[in-house]
């Protein structure tokens, strides 16, 4: 959307400038941590799928599936971070029944690709305010995965933005 139409959504809408600049980021966890990921990137939610293990794929590689036609390799995020493995067992490839075990199938250029999480949680719209520069705090196996820290809401929760990139690369 251009800037011309984009100020005049704003004034049709009655949105201010900051909140105009907001973007949407759906919170998830992995292991005991929250993270988020632009919304504009996930292409689609997924209960479950059948995922074929890879033989000799890195540890984070959990296999790969066919998604609405096309082969979509499936990341374990919780692996990739460096935290423990806290999805459920998978039983034929499949998570478990009443697993709060989620795929989102994000688009990273012209790839899409499957982040395996513990649980989604919900869409926050963060604004510049809310979101301050990764830190070294967060460990060095997570950092250069880490875009941002957002605190939204009254402050009190933190959700680490990853760069989806750097998480498939």
């Amino acid at each position: 959307m251009g800037s011309l139409a984009r100020r005049d959504r704003t004034k049709r809408e009655g949105l201010s400038t900051a909140e105009s600049t907001l973007t949407e980021y759906i919170a998830f966890r992995v292991a005991t941590a929250t993270f988020g990921i632009a919304v504009s990137l996930v292409r689609e939610i997924v209960r479950s799928a059948h995922i074929t293990p890879v033989p000799r794929a890195p540890e984070s590689i959990v296999g790969i599936t066919s998604f609405r036609g096309r082969i979509v390799t499936i990341v374990d995020l919780g692996r990739r971070l460096g935290l423990a493995c806290s999805v459920l067992p998978m039983e034929e490839g499949l998570p478990g029944q009443g697993s709060r075990v989620r795929i989102l199938m994000i688009d990273i250029g012209s790839e899409t690709v499957g982040l395996l999480v513990d649980e989604v949680l919900m869409v926050h719209r963060l604004g510049p305010l809310d979101v301050e520069r990764a830190t070294h705090a967060v460990g060095p196996d997570v950092d250069r995965h880490v875009a941002g820290i957002a605190r939204p809401g009254d402050g009190t929760e933190v959700i680490l933005l990853l760069d989806a990139k750097a998480l498939v690369t």
